[in-house]
């Protein structure tokens, strides 16, 4: 019986996030048909469809345009590549990690560059 709880809890431990993502992608899965099936009835009976009618059939998902801002991205990795290289240097006395952490340091730099860039151009100024 106390060989049990460690397979137990293993086989847990591995098959609950298999379990959850099952679930997920079975009900979204479900809702997509759905959708799918009502739009080929509306399409088969020669309905005109109309986006305001497309809304209200089950399973509709409005796509959302997120804008990129490079900016934050960049500060961000910026801050994560010192916070890597600090930790490298202080933490652990390892060149490698102080190597990795100006390594993302340097991506989130151009990223940040970048943003600027874009930023300036969408104000029509890209000079400067």
């Amino acid at each position: 019986m106390e060989l049990l709880i460690p397979i137990f809890a293993i086989c847990g431990a591995f098959l609950t996030p298999v379990l959850i993502i099952w679930i997920y992608f079975t009900y979204t899965g479900r809702t997509e048909e759905r959708f799918h099936t009502t739009l080929q009835q509306l399409i088969k009976s020669d309905q005109t469809i109309t986006p305001d009618m497309m809304k209200n059939i089950p399973g509709y998902k409005e796509v959302e345009q997120k804008q990129r801002n490079d900016l934050r991205r960049g500060i961000i990795t910026v801050s994560v590549g010192a916070g890597i290289a600090i930790f490298g240097a202080i933490g652990l006395d390892e060149e490698v990690f102080i190597g990795f952490g100006l390594l993302v340091a340097t991506i989130g730099l151009g990223l940040l560059i970048y943003g600027i860039y874009q930023k300036q151009s969408q104000l029509g100024d890209p000079a400067g």
